[in-house]
């Protein structure tokens, strides 16, 4: 079934700023996830940061690149080939650049099967994760848009999600049931959490593949109440979950999926001129903060200012922070150069006849 049948007429092109900015401010969250920067100020209010608003930076990555990939109707096959080989190129290129850290960390897996997993699953690298379960769940969100019916395909992800929870902020529960610790100790065979593109990711992708086809005016004093109350749920339930040890990562809660569709439709209410240069720099912020974090310690020790560079979280995090930001502008710069050079390379046609 045609995605167009299931979610009405295609959209008309709009600008949308706020998806464009929230892309730094998650990009920043996740480097906040990975250096926990108010550790030493306040233990609470780094846990709050990190392990609760925190969270929703990956789950609006993949609402962002679905709400994109299907927003005038179905994709064709041609456009979803076209973005998963994209996706594919650059998580190659993150495979190979990593590899030097991996080596001076002596983390580099020698394994061939522990390498599978990592390359189709887990990630070769702690945050390249995102990367495989971007083209598993994208792919799995596709087959199920073309092939199910809306409220099929929504029970599906529903059913998956609910599976993840069971793996990984619900964990310590599953295991008091002996078939779920059974079917959780095999699911680990072959993946290290559940917060992959099976379980985790199509959920988010679908939601923001429903978004772009439903577009619709809000009011926003409301929807931000609700976003707040969803969102306050949401934050009792890690803190619970995690004052009793249950999470075996929790990166995935009951009250996530809502919070996260209520903060989207607030971001795409607000129409204006957009950012463009913000969508490179978030995902080269994503791709090379943790190498950042590398050169902040090995800046420490070599310039003796261990007690600043790495014991200070804060400043840490900041310089980590500051670091990703310039790099990853002169990436850009640089890739940007790169092309244009390379359109100077290509004769003018109409000086050729």
């Amino acid at each position: 079934m045609a995605l167009l049948s299931l979610f009405g007429g295609h959209m008309h092109k709009r600008n949308y700023p706020m998806i464009d900015i929230m892309r730094i401010i998650a990009s920043i969250l996740v480097i906040g996830i990975h250096t926990y920067p108010f550790l030493q100020i306040s233990p609470s209010l780094d846990f709050i940061t990190t392990h609760i608003i925190g969270r929703i930076a990956v789950p609006f990555f993949f609402m962002t690149t679905a709400f994109f990939l299907f927003e005038h109707g179905e994709p064709t096959l041609q456009r979803l080939k076209k973005t998963l080989n994209q996706l594919g190129i650059i998580y190659l290129i993150c495979i190979f650049i990593y590899i030097p850290i991996q080596i001076y960390n002596n983390t580099l897996i020698q394994s061939v099967p522990n390498l599978i997993q990592d390359i189709f699953m887990d990630g070769t690298f702690y945050h390249l994760w995102y990367l495989p379960a971007t083209l598993i769940g994208i792919s799995l969100v596709y087959i199920i848009y073309k092939y199910c019916s809306l409220k099929l395909g929504f029970i599906l992800v529903i059913i998956l999600y609910i599976f993840g929870l069971g793996g990984d902020s619900y964990y310590g529960f599953s295991i008091q049931i002996p078939i779920l610790k059974s079917l959780y100790n095999s699911i680990f065979q072959f993946c290290e959490y559940t917060r992959n593109g099976l379980f985790f990711a199509p959920i988010f992708l679908w939601l923001g593949a429903y978004i772009a086809q439903h577009q619709r005016r809000i009011s926003r004093y409301h929807w931000y109440i609700t976003l707040c109350i969803s969102f306050l749920f949401m934050a009792g339930e890690t803190i619970i979950l995690n004052s009793y040890n249950i999470p075996k990562h929790d990166a995935m809660n009951i009250f996530l999926p809502m919070s996260m569709y209520l903060l989207f439709m607030i971001i795409i209410s607000y129409t204006g001129q957009r950012y463009p240069r913000c969508k490179d720099l978030s995902l080269m912020i994503y791709i090379i903060h943790p190498m950042m974090i590398v050169v902040t310690r090995m800046l420490g020790k070599i310039l003796h200012l261990e007690t600043y560079f790495i014991d200070n979280h804060l400043i840490h995090f900041c310089i980590v922070t500051l670091l990703s930001i310039i790099c990853s502008y002169i990436f850009i710069f640089i890739k940007k150069g790169m092309i244009q050079h390379g359109k100077t390379q290509v004769p003018n046609r109409s000086k050729l006849g």
